[in-house]
């Protein structure tokens, strides 16, 4: 479904990825884990094609992103939905609105086909009754929610995640994720989140991959990726302040 092949990017002069390979099945649910700041957004962005690589291709299905002209990939773009990670949510429109706006923007539905579709996938993700309301109205997971059904409308076969249960408590993060698996389960659709939240990627993935100093260290199931022998995963998964992962720092900050 989706493959990055060798991805360089940088901005500036700090370098990003780093060689980034990765493949991605249909109906998986891939989890990207990492530091923050380590590219794991960027991952989603290159997919989405609103950047591009300094070097590398990546691939939706026989597509080449890297390659396609502006008006082929919207069109490739409509197979794929977007969860950010604060919902980016139009404050200024109702939850309808916000739902209905990629048909809108993107097909030549009428009002009324436009107005079943948004019911029926904010009926499937449990805001039907709220579709009148503003972002500002709702709570963190009330907008989480509604973000989901809008990357929902096109009918993807691809959604990405952008550390979905950011901002949220524990138990709130946790419907989330329920969410998440039995929306992609129920319309056979593959999804790639990145996220930092332990609890959160284990309840979600079906495989993981993790990304430190620009590559992918590790990738596998869960309950192997609970096993990893690699250092800078243990550190990782286990939260100690004794690894590699805080050697860098320490070395910078000794030499300063």
């Amino acid at each position: 479904m989706v493959e990055l092949r060798d991805v360089h990017m940088q901005f500036e002069d700090k370098k990003v990825l780093d060689g980034v390979s990765l493949k991605v099945e249909p109906q998986e649910r891939l989890v990207v884990m990492g530091q923050t700041g380590s590219g794991k957004s960027t991952i989603l962005r290159l997919i989405l094609g609103t950047l591009r690589p300094a070097s590398g291709s990546i691939f939706f299905k026989q597509f080449e992103i890297t390659r396609l002209q502006r008006r082929k990939l919207q069109q490739v773009r409509r197979s794929m939905g977007m969860v950010y990670q604060y919902s980016a949510l139009l404050s200024s429109r109702n939850v309808r609105d916000n739902v209905a706006l990629p048909l809108e923007e993107l097909t030549d539905k009428s009002r009324e086909e436009i107005d079943q579709i948004v019911d029926e996938k904010l009926d499937l993700v449990g805001m039907k009754h709220a579709k009148e309301l503003l972002p500002s109205e709702l709570s963190g997971g009330m907008r989480k929610r509604v973000s989901l059904a809008r990357a929902l409308v096109l009918e993807p076969e691809l959604i990405l995640f952008d550390e979905p249960s950011a901002g949220l408590d524990p138990v709130i993060g946790s419907v989330i994720d329920e969410l998440i698996i039995s929306l992609t389960e129920k319309s056979k659709v593959t999804s790639i989140t990145v996220t930092h939240e332990m609890d959160s990627a284990f309840r979600i993935a079906t495989r993981m991959a993790m990304l430190y100093q620009g590559k992918i260290i590790e990738e596998a199931e869960p309950e192997q990726f609970k096993q990893s022998e690699n250092p800078v995963v243990a550190q990782f998964l286990s939260g100690s302040t004794e690894g590699p992962i805080l050697e860098g720092s320490r070395d910078a900050i000794t030499t300063k």
